[in-house]
């Protein structure tokens, strides 16, 4: 240790307790106490050699029982890091077991790397702008791009082998997936394309197959928003639309099952692997809810954000900002990102076997190596890939087998200053049950409660000159400090909140 520029020798006086990521503190000492030095009448080595108890070997030594996951350990600290750079702001990504794609903002050229050595295997060519809709399917890559094309390539060779042009706009949104239709195909088993319009509102469904052929089917009309997000069962088409809908439409004849009106915009939306029958869906208020498909019924998932090390409060927000991008793995955990953002988040989902609207989320912890603004996040294995707008991608590789620890979980109350987001002054109402059931247009859940999501907390501590050195006593930091305490320490404290936007530049200190 160092004061005044001496090295002090001497460790023995300074014991502070941990304190809150979510807060700031200013700490001044106008009194120093001194303890007396603690002198032992034997040295611990005679006293140890003195104990007349001496362990024989016989007793049983405490089992500790080793918890060993499913799949990648989303909850490890001891994860590995790297990246790599591309030529220009990576939009679109997809992720196999041998390549990543990513796809440009402005560029037309799509490049393909080895996922191994992150090598460059292929610059794919003929699209007339970039785009953010790819996604591979065995060998063969679908492409959709701000050109209005569909495009297929053969990673393979890198050569382009079919090309439609059914949209009036950008193509926002797109999913392949091997699907089983009853007259359709050999025994019904048949690959549908689906693509998803921005400004034309549009769906087009096709065939396709092993050699990349795309062959029309139908067009969908009935949204009156950009189509964000596609997804395909066997027997459906799930659209999701900045309009607030989500719709249901037959996969084999194209008609329109139902239209679920939602809250909120949808900027993101998948099946729930978890549960059958339901759907997962992020919104533009920074909301993940699920949607029960049989029903109609949607579920507002209320998550326990991080306001410290170990401690929480519930909230709505996953993001300062809509929930863009997303991914649920097969072993109950949530990956997250959003536009607005330059952390993923890792959220662990537990209690939905039993009754859905007791499914509790709660976040893990925060992955914050980007610079930039977040654009895509792929997940394959034990990996997470994420792109952000400075054109970098980076690589997280997580432990499997064997669980690392328990995270510390403390529910908080009243320890973080919490404004209510609404026209009232005060603080926000406490939210306490995991769920909530969304009520359409007079739903509550998102419009109130933590004006920012956990990425807006961070911790600084600034501490004032000392009169006196460390080395002639103790300074200890409360454990506790409660923001609406009326005690009168020489303590200060102030609330500072950190967000990712440059133009939010509003002061909530308390």
């Amino acid at each position: 240790m160092t004061v005044n520029g001496q090295t002090i020798q001497d460790a023995r006086v300074l014991n502070m307790a941990p304190l809150k990521r979510s807060a700031s503190f200013t700490i001044s000492v106008d009194k120093v106490e001194v303890n007396k030095a603690i002198k032992y009448a034997e040295p611990l080595k005679e006293i140890a050699e003195n104990d007349e108890e001496e362990w024989s070997g016989d007793e049983e030594d405490d089992v500790v029982e080793e918890l060993i996951i499913k799949g990648a350990d989303w909850e490890s600290v001891n994860y590995i890091v790297k990246k790599f750079s591309c030529e220009d702001e990576v939009t679109g990504m997809d992720v196999s077991d041998r390549y990543i794609v990513a796809q440009y903002f402005l560029d037309p050229v799509i490049d393909v790397f080895d996922r191994k050595s992150q090598k460059l295997l292929h610059h794919l060519e003929g699209h007339e702008y970039g785009g953010q809709a790819v996604q591979i399917l065995g060998q063969i890559l679908y492409s959709g791009s701000k050109d209005c094309t569909f495009r297929t390539w053969d990673l393979k060779t890198g050569k382009a082998l079919s090309k439609v042009s059914d949209h009036k706009d950008y193509i926002q949104s797109m999913k392949v997936k091997e699907v089983c239709i009853t007259g359709l195909g050999e025994d019904g088993e048949v690959t549908a394309a689906v693509t998803g319009g921005a400004a034309d509102h549009l769906i087009n469904v096709y065939n396709t197959n092993e050699d990349g052929a795309l062959t029309k089917r139908f067009t969908l009309e009935g949204h009156s928003g950009w189509v964000n997000n596609i997804d395909i069962t066997n027997t459906m088409i799930i659209s999701g639309s900045q309009d607030c809908t989500i719709k249901l439409w037959d996969l084999e004849t194209g008609e329109l099952f139902q239209s679920l009106k939602q809250d909120a915009e949808i900027s993101c939306l998948r099946l729930f692997p978890m549960l059958e029958g339901y759907v997962i869906f992020g919104d533009g208020e920074s909301k993940m809810s699920l949607l029960d498909l049989g029903s109609g019924r949607t579920i507002h998932l209320m998550p326990n954000t991080l306001v410290g090390t170990g401690r929480y409060r519930r909230s709505s927000k996953y993001h300062d900002k809509s929930v863009d991008t997303f991914h649920v793995s097969d072993n109950g955990y949530i990956i997250t990102a959003s536009s607005g953002s330059k952390f993923v988040k890792i959220w662990k989902i537990e209690n939905y076997e039993e009754d859905v609207t007791k499914t509790d989320v709660t976040e893990l912890q925060i992955l914050r190596d980007h610079t930039d603004y977040l654009s895509v996040i792929g997940v394959q294995k034990d990996t997470i890939f994420s792109t952000s707008g400075d054109g970098t991608i980076y690589l997280h590789r997580f432990p499997e087998g064997k669980q690392h620890y328990d995270m510390l979980r403390t529910q908080e109350r009243n320890s973080v200053a919490v404004l209510y987001q609404g026209p009232q002054i005060g603080f926000a109402p406490t939210v306490e049950k995991p769920t909530v059931l969304c009520e359409g247009k007079l739903c509550k859940a998102g419009k109130s409660g933590l004006a920012k999501s956990s990425s807006s907390f961070e911790v600084c501590f600034a501490l004032k000159p000392l009169s006196r050195s460390l080395t002639e006593g103790k300074l200890i930091v409360p454990q506790t400090i409660l923001e609406d305490s009326e005690d009168d320490s020489d303590c200060e404290f102030v609330i500072e909140y950190v967000t990712d936007d440059e133009e939010d530049e509003s002061d909530y200190d308390m």
